[in-house]
């Protein structure tokens, strides 16, 4: 229309030509008029211009939404064109641009007016510019010179909703109608803060615009995540770790994932985190194993369990619901509960005056006093307790009583000085005591005797006493020596004279009494009368042990072989150069150590086909037999023992049945179905195709840019021209790179040529199955522990690809390893044997309990020889050492047979 109109205006200038002046400017009038008529329905339907107007302002960002825009009075501004400074001249030479149609104008941080439309954004100056007080601008000074106007219509919060003034930073977003979502938008992106955004959503979260929202809120999150991270990482390698950074990197990851759920980024660096948490936790665990062995141990270790709680607190710091962390929580507060429990329940009881109880339930826990003030308190009070009840009852003469109370102090307190120092004193005044006590005593026993003539109890009296009380009375004893010679020789040619030969206890005990005199009198006197009577004495004991032993070692099946070694024992001790004792100690050994010593026959029978455990009872069998020979009591193993009932058979026989040991083997064949590359064809490269359209549409652009240049050339207008020769370098020049970019682009690529195949896949499922139970008895037949049932299983599957072709492309891997089936099984049996020897060894340490119960159920049946040979397994079966049991089986074996045992006598 307009373009209608202006034509209109140049024909009729040319009309008007060859008239007159007058009647040419009445034409020209009434075209003007024409022209208001027809352009005012048209200026009409234009809507004023919009616009959003986005600026800092002095609390943030701000906008301003105005109708009616226009800049220095004008609806167009002028473009730059080039120039670099703008006079009167070149500004009348710029082409003129409405600022309709535009998107976006704003002023850059160089200060000059930039005008974006659906192209780049091109340099432009105000539409009115005023040269009266300067001649010449730049284009930052051009800008200074804009003066935006309009009518405000809406503006922020915390702004007075005046225009700004288009300063640097200022844009101005052109819009079809003022928009305060739109601007409200604006205003949070201007802002790139969370908290812009943040406000944003909170009032606009359903609109088409929460999306990006949200994805730029995101964003920021994960920028401020990444640089938290950044800076955690670059705090460790200087040896402190900035926890508060590492923290914060989790927090801003959390808001991405809850903003943006699968978010790539933050799963990335989630992972990290976690990463950097794991050793955390890792630590917390081995000084929580830590603090548990110092525990069992009874050596300190509180400070393990501080540090186990700090690494994984440090971990939950960081991410409230890091599962490993949270897993571990719950033990970390159990033995911290524990352990306050025990404390104040001991505090309860020091508080009480229940000190040792005090002590005692403070268990292992008690070797943290080191490093725990109130458990050092408990111990002290215990330890002042006792320390104080010895020094009162030392004040009351009461050493019997004083000295385990400072023992006691000793053991509680075992670095006190004090406590030592009082134990050692009271012990020697204890000692020292009981010492002239005890010879007082003897000294008075004996003098009762030596009044009444009775110089062998008068002697032995004062020889009874310990070595280091002898000393007191060694006067004494040298003066009672030659009246007791004499009277020792004596009585026990008196006692021999009664009591010989031996046929009973009685006169066992007599003849042994006067070997002892002789001895005595012996040693005093070296007289060699007594010494041959001492010879002729010892043959007949040894002579009378040995016809004992005899008797014992020739019983049946080697039923009594305990005590007939025992009485060789003794024969050897009064004759130790009878050959005979020799030769019947190489003859039994063996039945010794088989039937008086703890021995167990092992036997393995295989109950199943035998097809695939061909050797297995022999394996199985050596195993057992290694596992008892190592185990901490003394066994002795007899594999596969003599099934002949004359044969000496061991104490006990483990039997064990191998009822299951196979595999169990399901195939599955499948063929299915990928694809693999068969060759390669050329086909047209994607690249060059583009290039090649990029450049035909480039060559019509420049064909567009001629034809503008010439059409403008022949128009004569310079401006036009200018631009227009521009636009055909500019042309030209993207021709010429695309022509080279395709030139130097290969027109065609190889592809792949694919296609379908077959190929199989086995499926092997493999059970490896061993069952088995044994059973231990005694040489009766009885049985001595329950049968163990004991069943292992392995269960596999494998898979095997066959026929998979090397140029595959959907990833198949030929996989042709065939499982070893023979090793498979073994894995089963190994376990199968480590559990028969751990419920064995388990079983064979309750044996001797069983073997003392034997020996009393026997001896409460008057059943004295078989009593005796189970008190000496016990003994033989049980580590040498004063408890109560062996002194019980010591004790019965004098008693009844007069031999001793309890000392480890039974293993010479």
């Amino acid at each position: 229309m307009q373009r209608s109109l202006t034509s209109g205006i140049r024909d009729g200038f040319r009309v008007s030509s060859g008239v007159s002046r007058r009647h040419r400017m009445t034409h020209v009038l009434g075209l003007v008029c024409m022209i208001a008529l027809l352009a005012a329905p048209i200026l009409a339907r234009d809507p004023p211009q919009s616009a959003i107007v986005l600026f800092d302002g002095t609390d943030g960002p701000a906008y301003v939404q105005i109708t009616g825009v226009i800049l220095n009075g004008k609806t167009e501004v002028r473009l730059c064109g080039g120039a670099q400074k703008i006079d009167r001249k070149t500004w009348g030479t710029l082409v003129r641009m409405p600022l309709k149609g535009a998107s976006l104008l704003e002023r850059n941080a160089e200060g000059v007016l930039m005008l974006t439309t659906d192209a780049a954004p091109v340099c432009v100056v105000p539409g009115d510019l005023k040269f009266e007080r300067q001649p010449e601008f730049t284009l930052s000074e051009a800008a200074d010179q804009s003066a935006l106007e309009g009518t405000v219509v809406a503006f922020s919060a915390r702004y007075n909703g005046q225009i700004p003034e288009i300063k640097r930073g200022v844009k101005i977003v052109f819009v079809a109608a003022p928009d305060t979502e739109l601007a409200e938008y604006l205003r949070a992106q201007r802002a790139r803060s969370i908290a812009g955004w943040q406000d944003f959503l909170s009032r606009y979260g359903s609109s088409a615009r929460a999306t990006e929202a949200r994805g730029s809120m995101a964003a920021l999150h994960q920028t401020a995540a990444d640089s938290a991270f950044a800076k955690y990482r670059q705090s460790v390698t200087t040896h402190t770790p900035d926890m508060a950074q590492l923290r914060l990197a989790q927090q801003q990851v959390e808001q991405v994932d809850s903003i943006a759920p699968g978010s790539a980024a933050a799963r990335m660096l989630l992972n990290q985190i976690r990463a950097e948490l794991e050793p955390m936790v890792e630590a917390a665990k081995a000084d929580l194993a830590a603090y548990r062995k110092a525990l069992a141990d009874g050596t300190k270790g509180h400070a393990h369990l501080r540090t186990a709680k700090q690494h994984n607190q440090r971990a939950l710091d960081v991410d409230a619901r890091y599962a490993p962390a949270l897993a571990l929580e719950p033990e970390l507060f159990s033995e911290t509960r524990r352990l306050e429990v025990a404390i104040q329940t001991a505090e309860g009881l020091v508080t009480a005056n229940r000190q040792d109880e005090a002590l005692a339930g403070l268990g292992p826990y008690r070797a943290f006093a080191p490093e725990m003030p109130r458990i050092e308190a408990i111990v002290t009070a215990a330890y002042q307790f006792h320390l104080e009840r010895g020094q009162k009852l030392v004040t009351q003469q009461n050493l019997g009583k004083a000295v385990p109370e400072f023992k006691t102090a000793v053991e509680i307190k075992g670095d006190s000085p004090e406590a030592a120092a009082l134990l050692r004193n009271a012990e020697l005044d204890l000692k020292k005591n009981v010492t002239r006590q005890a010879t007082e005593d003897a000294m008075h026993e004996s003098k009762v005797h030596a009044e009444r003539q009775e110089w062998v109890e008068a002697y032995e009296v004062l020889a009874a006493l310990p070595e280091d009380q002898r000393a007191a009375v060694a006067p004494d004893m040298a003066d009672l020596k030659p009246r007791y010679v004499p009277a020792a020789i004596k009585q026990a040619q008196k006692l021999l004279d009664v009591h010989f030969p031996i046929r009973g206890r009685a006169d066992e005990d007599s003849v042994r009494k006067a070997y002892e005199l002789l001895q005595r009198a012996y040693a005093l006197s070296s007289d060699n009368a007594v010494r041959l009577k001492l010879d002729l004495l010892s043959d007949k004991l040894g002579t009378y042990y040995l016809d004992l032993a005899r008797r014992y070692l020739t019983k049946p099946l080697g039923s009594g072989v305990g005590l007939g070694w025992l009485y060789l024992i003794e024969a050897r001790r009064y004759n130790p150069d009878l050959d005979a004792v020799k030769d019947e100690m190489a003859q039994y050994s063996g039945i010794y150590q088989l039937r008086a010593r703890l021995s167990i026959g092992v036997i393995f029978r295989d109950q199943t086909s035998r097809r695939e455990s061909a050797g297995f009872t022999d394996q199985l069998a050596d195993a057992v037999a290694n596992g008892l020979e190592s185990f901490g009591l003394p066994v002795k193993v007899v594999r596969k023992p003599s099934e002949s009932p004359d044969a000496v058979q061991p104490n006990f026989l483990l039997t064990g049945q191998i009822l299951e040991h196979r595999i169990v083997r399901n195939n599955d064949l499948a063929t299915l179905q990928s694809k693999y590359r068969v060759g390669v064809h050329e086909i047209k490269n994607e690249v060059w195709l583009k290039v090649d359209r990029d450049l035909t549409a480039a060559r019509q652009q420049l064909a567009d840019a001629q034809r503008a240049l010439t059409d403008a050339q022949t128009r004569r207008k310079k401006p036009e021209i200018a631009t227009a020769t521009d636009a055909v370098a500019a042309a030209q020049k993207q021709v010429d790179e695309l022509r080279h970019k395709l030139e130097t682009t290969e027109s065609t690529r190889p592809e792949a040529i694919i296609e379908p195949y077959n190929y199989t896949k086995k499926t092997l499922d493999l059970t490896a199955v061993t069952e088995l139970d044994f059973r231990i008895t005694d040489p009766s037949g009885a049985l001595v522990a329950p049968a163990v049932p004991i069943k292992k299983e392995n269960h596999k599957v494998f898979v095997v690809l066959e026929n998979v072709k090397p140029e595959d492309t959907e990833g198949i891997k030929p996989q042709s390893a065939a499982p070893d089936e023979a090793q498979f099984l073994t894995d089963v049996e190994i376990q199968a044997r480590d559990s028969v020897i751990k419920a064995l060894q388990e079983r064979v340490s309750h044996l001797p309990e069983k073997i003392l119960q034997e020996a009393r159920k026997r001896a409460a049946a008057n059943d004295l020889d078989g009593a005796a040979e189970q008190y000496i397994l016990y003994l033989n079966a049980t580590p040498k050492g004063g408890t109560p049991e062996r002194a019980e089986a010591g004790l019965w074996l004098r008693e009844r047979f007069n031999v001793s045992a309890a000392d480890g006598a039974a293993d010479r």
